[in-house]
């Protein structure tokens, strides 16, 4: 009896494990529709490991929407510099150009505005390749990447404010980033309007932000050498950052049912994007470089200015979040084109803030992070 007990629980134990497959990477043709939850309450996705869970998630507000069409690589305005690309998917942030294999869906890089937040366009390539999702996924599943960017680009192209009276003939970036991710949990993901029996992954980022600055004389130097750490401009965008995130993979549906972005110490859910259920994807041309918002100086003292381009004629509404996805301050504007808007800082404290701009069907326009320095 207590050995067909033992059976059974293990069984039932087995049989609630989901395998996620390559069924559900993304193809040419696909639309996959989103909402996020900017400040979600009452939730708790960094439960302990293990299973099988039930993570509730039914109470998502929908502050925006987003959609992501997947297109064939060939239609792109960049695909010349991805060869042997697949897929891509276009915003008016740019192009990111795809790789599938049946084992992986890859990202190969991406052409837009640069990474560092500057304000320019970049052909940017990862090397290697970052999987973004592997096949076949199962409990216990454990995978570590590293990929490195590095963008060349002229000084000339940089305030002199940021330069921090140097004489730089030209700047390079460096991102490194290593990720590790556990599928450490399964069992049932409830969102509204769905239920899905789910893995829960863990993903552990370590991003690290290094500029490289060409002196007369003197060639390729690491800048924080030449600031000490701090001062100048540009070393507000130098160091490491860390990001944790539990993603929700289902077996039958290509969206992620959610991605729950954390603080460090799992303490408080930044935010989370979920599966829109309720809501049809609608697709606009999008042209090159179109769309953008910038915010300068960055970092920031008494005030900073927002560059914005390109912009489509409406009602726009901007928001800035603290470090833990608190709206801290939010104000709307009728924009077209290009146009700057400036914004005193005398409520804000030192440190490193999220804003962004979205339009009045919730569509975002650019999500940035802006470094906020006081004496």
């Amino acid at each position: 009896m207590l050995l067909a007990t033992a059976l059974s629980t293990i069984c039932a134990f087995a049989t609630a494990q989901i395998t996620v497959t390559n069924a559900t990477f993304p193809a040419a043709g696909d639309s996959l529709v989103y909402a996020v939850d900017n400040a979600p309450l009452g939730i708790n996705p960094a439960t302990a490991p293990g299973g099988p869970q039930v993570w509730d998630f039914s109470t998502l507000q929908k502050d925006t929407s987003l959609s992501l069409v997947y297109q064939q690589a060939s239609t792109g305005n960049q695909a010349s510099n991805f060869p042997g690309a697949d897929l891509l998917t276009k915003s008016q942030a740019g192009e990111t150009y795809y790789n599938l294999t049946n084992s992986k869906f890859e990202v190969l890089g991406y052409a837009g505005a640069d990474p560092a937040g500057f304000g320019l366009n970049v052909i940017a390539r990862f090397n290697p390749t970052v999987t973004e999702r592997k096949s076949p996924l199962k409990f216990f599943d454990v995978s570590q990447q590293s990929t490195n960017l590095s963008i060349p680009f002229s000084a000339a192209a940089i305030p002199d404010s940021l330069l921090g009276g140097f004489s730089i003939d030209s700047i390079r970036v460096r991102i490194s980033s290593d990720r590790l991710d556990v599928i450490d949990g399964f069992g049932t993901c409830k969102i509204p309007g769905g239920t899905y029996p789910v893995l829960r992954q863990k993903r552990t980022e370590y991003t690290t932000t290094g500029i490289d600055v060409k002196v007369p004389f003197l060639g390729w130097l690491d800048l924080s050498l030449l600031i000490g750490g701090g001062g100048g401009g540009l070393g507000g965008f130098l160091g490491t950052d860390t990001t944790i995130s539990y993603t929700f993979l289902s077996n039958t549906e290509k969206e992620e049912i959610a991605v729950a972005n954390m603080t460090t110490d799992l303490s408080t859910v930044v935010d989370i994007q979920f599966k829109n259920i309720s809501s049809t994807p609608v697709v606009e041309p999008v042209d090159e470089f179109l769309g953008s918002i910038q915010a300068f100086p960055n970092p920031a003292v008494e005030w900073v200015r927002f560059d914005c381009t390109n912009l489509t004629p409406g009602d726009y509404t901007l928001k800035i979040f603290n470090i833990i996805g608190k709206c801290v301050w939010k104000k709307n504007y009728t924009l077209s084109g290009t146009t700057s808007f400036r914004m005193e800082l005398d409520g804000f404290k030192k440190g490193t803030y999220i804003y962004s701009l979205v339009d009045h069907q919730g569509n975002s326009v650019g999500t940035k992070r802006l470094v906020v320095l006081k004496p």
